[in-house]
């Protein structure tokens, strides 16, 4: 029963009451799910062998403790990155051009200079992933949605809520090289409808992720 009679629309609590009964061995149903595609790495997985996380702050707690300061941090991301996403914003002004995403700003996808590294390492210590499930060879990372879009924000040097999360999860794979596989997907209340949404549709064209993994809460619920 809703309490004091209200229903709680909040997408943490809808994220929470789908993905606790995953939680422990139950986890490997959905990271076989995420990788329909390659049944030769489904078979590998057992119960036992996926991890699964709600709310996941990686870079925050990756730098907790750690010995560099903000300005050594600041420059090894914006290495890696350099590294990794030198092409995004070519990428991503593509969409702009097609009228899928609103115009960059100046700074948006640059790490170069002192402000850009010092903006991209806040940005990314501050990204949180709704669901994140770790398996001995991939990253999965997921993001709910509930009667809401995907966030984008021109003040954020990474600037689009999918692109960020993807830049954030595949740095940690990379620093230290885990030889991990980044594997996104979303889940909301219309398969068609996410579909629709021009960051979904971005990462679906840079094959950042699978069309298959973009789920409905029906399929999480069919997961239990």
């Amino acid at each position: 029963m809703a309490i004091l009679g209200f229903t709680n629309r909040t997408e943490n609590w809808k994220t929470a009451q789908h993905f606790a009964p995953l939680f422990g061995a139950n986890s490997v149903r959905l990271a076989r799910q995420l990788l329909a595609h390659d049944e030769e790495e489904r078979a590998k997985l057992h119960p036992g062998d996926v991890r699964l996380e709600l709310f996941w702050y990686g870079l925050r707690d990756y730098f907790h403790g750690r010995t560099e300061s903000v300005k050594e941090q600041e420059k090894q991301l914006a290495g890696v990155y350099r590294v990794q996403f030198g092409k995004v914003r070519q990428q991503v002004e593509k969409f702009v051009e097609a009228g899928k995403l609103r115009e960059l700003t100046e700074d948006n996808y640059r790490a170069s200079s002192d402000d850009q590294m010092r903006r991209l390492r806040n940005n990314l210590r501050n990204t949180e992933i709704d669901i994140v499930l770790e398996s001995p060879n991939h990253l999965f990372i997921g993001e709910a949605k509930h009667q809401s879009d995907f966030g984008g924000n021109s003040e954020y040097i990474l600037a689009h809520q999918l692109i960020r999360q993807y830049v954030m999860a595949s740095i940690l794979t990379k620093s230290p090289n885990r030889g991990v596989t980044v594997v996104p997907f979303v889940v909301g209340d219309s398969r068609a409808e996410l579909k629709k949404q021009h960051q979904v549709d971005f990462m679906l064209c840079q094959g950042w992720m699978r069309e298959e993994n973009v789920l409905e809460w029906s399929d999480i619920e069919a997961l239990r």
